[in-house]
């Protein structure tokens, strides 16, 4: 999956089983991983509504969110990881793991990591 305008939407995308790495990201978005055993799981739900509900916010800080709720898929980026259960990981520009809990990550939170990044720090003052 190459990126598309689509990859810009901060609608919550389905993170395609064969993906094996992020690199098509890299430099250019932001992204947020959320790794649940189906989508009923509370804290996928919890974290979904978080994130959805802050649109303005995760497309302004160029954040693609893709979810894996299904861990019988065989999905290369949930076996490369370890993932077992709800996992949210927020990926930097660079491709570096920024922040991993077991638990929802609140958008404040992800926001003021992302806004405390140096490159994130150049991208405020150039708008």
């Amino acid at each position: 999956m190459g990126l598309s305008s689509a990859s810009a939407s901060s609608e919550l995308q389905t993170l395609p089983a064969d993906q094996s790495d992020l690199a098509p990201y890299r430099w250019d978005r932001r992204v947020v991983l959320i790794f649940a055993n189906s989508e009923a799981d509370p804290q996928f739900r919890a974290a979904r509504k978080m994130v959805t509900a802050q649109a303005d916010g995760v497309a302004e800080r160029d954040i693609t969110v893709l979810a894996d709720t299904a861990p019988n898929a065989g999905g290369a980026l949930r076996d490369k990881l370890g993932v077992d259960g709800f996992r949210m990981l927020l990926i930097g520009k660079d491709g570096g793991v920024k922040m991993d809990r077991a638990e929802p990550i609140p958008v404040e939170t992800l926001f003021a990591t992302i806004d405390a990044m140096p490159m994130r720090q150049r991208e405020m003052r150039a708008d």
